[in-house]
């Protein structure tokens, strides 16, 4: 009898253990969300426990998933994602080197195949392939704030242009082409403005990629010192000194691009890519609300979660409370917000590094700000450009908030334009959401740059 319970446990040992050998290792696919639209999945097995098992969604920016749950048997395997809802069912093939899956996240259910080994990102399709025109490295240094900016200059040939752009990114660190999601929009975005005779500059965010400098505690008014720099770099450029300079911002550089060109005469003109232009707590609150419509979430919990962050923003601004009474409040805020997004509202670590975060020297400037203040002083052209389907800037407040302005500048050489189909990166898509950015085919819609480029060559004839 002892001898026959052997075999048996090792027979069991046995398969189990060339199971796991079969699944230890990375995994990826493409699930099918309907549409046309897919995401990559990957999968990285080391174990048969939750804590050796990580999922990531490159597309999204999401890597390091934690698994909640894991139960292998001799020939299939159950995951579960608690935070995402999510439960990832799989078996091998006889060879090892797929996997046949399903995944299953708030009730709908997709078939999943994966394949053994790591991710590899298409090559988007608008990525130049050759450049013929002038590509420059440049170094631009700032002796007040001690920024040394890496960047580039590209420029037609002869430098025979009258104009030049700076490209200034959005929040976060970026580096030159605001490289997101494997999509480069600045290096798609200069290329066609070089090509269509206008000359550009671009650069590493400071702290970032080549360029120097202080991020931790800098805030958008020290990134406006920085895109400054580089109008400052033109003008005492021989071949550039005599061009009428332009500085171009993407969503926070949307509100850079104005607070430079208000205090800066050297500035001839204007262009916001999804710039806010209405109070910063406002324009967040509306964010959540729309980030969460566009992930799936009821309109009434997306009204809430917005509500809760905005009472969370004005208790930041609120001066007639100590530091540490408002932390404390927010803290409350954020816990509360928790329970409506589904998440575990009781990790107190989590929630003190969100109380954190809003405290931050650039959050708390943001909050603290109105990019109003600096637009209503703008008296050069102006164009500001919105995707209909933007859910991180929404468009008609935004684009009514710039009108507000230039109509208190006494500005009327300026243009606000609304663009059918297109989200925060000026792609076309079906979903706005940010998990999509990554899968659009699409980096910088054409027509979106066209307009662009006819509306800068009419400035000054």
């Amino acid at each position: 009898m002892k001898s026959i319970l052997s075999t048996i446990f090792l027979t069991i040992f046995v398969s189990v253990s060339l199971f796991s050998q079969c699944v230890t290792g990375t995994w990826h696919g493409d699930l099918n969300v309907g549409n046309g639209m897919s995401l990559a999945i990957v999968l990285n097995i080391n174990g048969q426990t939750a804590d050796s098992i990580t999922m990531d969604s490159p597309e999204q920016a999401a890597f390091g998933i934690k698994v909640d749950k894991a139960d292998f048997t001799s020939e299939n395997f159950v995951i579960e994602i608690t935070s995402l809802g999510a439960k990832l069912e799989g078996k091998p093939n006889t060879t090892c080197d797929t996997l046949n899956c399903s995944f299953s996240q708030r009730g709908h259910t997709f078939p999943l195949t994966m394949a053994r080994g790591a991710y590899k990102p298409k090559p988007k399709k608008q990525d130049p392939k050759d450049f013929p025109y002038i590509v420059e490295e440049v170094e631009i240094f700032n002796p007040e704030t001690n920024v040394k900016l890496s960047g580039t200059l590209t420029a037609p040939y002869d430098y025979k242009c009258d104009k030049i752009a700076i490209l200034v990114s959005g929040s976060g660190l970026q580096n030159r082409d605001e490289e997101i999601l494997g999509h480069k929009p600045f290096l798609v975005l200069s290329d066609y403005l070089t090509r269509n005779g206008i000359a550009v500059i671009r650069y590493d965010d400071r702290g970032f990629g080549k360029s120097t400098g202080d991020v931790d505690n800098a805030t958008t008014y020290d990134l406006s010192l920085d895109a400054e720099s580089v109008v400052k770099f033109i003008r005492n450029d021989s071949r550039l000194k005599d061009k009428k300079i332009g500085i171009i911002g993407h969503s926070e550089g949307g509100i850079i691009a104005p607070m430079v060109a208000a205090r800066n005469s050297d500035v001839d003109f204007v262009v916001m890519l999804a710039g806010p232009a209405i109070e910063m707590s406002d324009l967040l609150a509306r964010q959540n609300y729309d980030v969460m419509k566009s992930s799936g979430q009821s309109e009434e919990i997306a009204k809430q979660y917005s509500k809760l962050a905005l009472e969370a923003y004005k208790v930041v601004k609120n001066k007639k409370l100590s530091i540490d009474e408002r932390k404390t409040k927010v803290g409350e805020t954020i816990k509360k917000m928790n329970s409506l997004a589904s998440e575990d509202s009781s990790d107190e670590s989590d929630i003190q590094e969100n109380v954190e975060v809003l405290f931050s020297p650039w959050m708390y400037y943001s909050l603290n700000s109105n990019p109003q203040d600096d637009l209503c002083k703008v008296k050069v052209p102006l164009l500001a450009l919105n995707g209909d389907k933007d859910v991180q800037v929404y468009s008609k407040d935004n684009l009514a908030g710039v009108e507000k302005a230039m109509k208190k500048a006494k500005n009327k050489n300026y243009k606000t334009l609304e663009l059918k189909g297109l989200n925060h990166l000026f792609q076309k898509c079906i979903f706005g959401s940010p998990n999509f950015y990554g899968k659009n085919e699409e980096t910088f819609n054409e027509d979106a740059m066209k307009i662009i480029v006819e509306w800068i060559n009419q400035i000054g004839k």
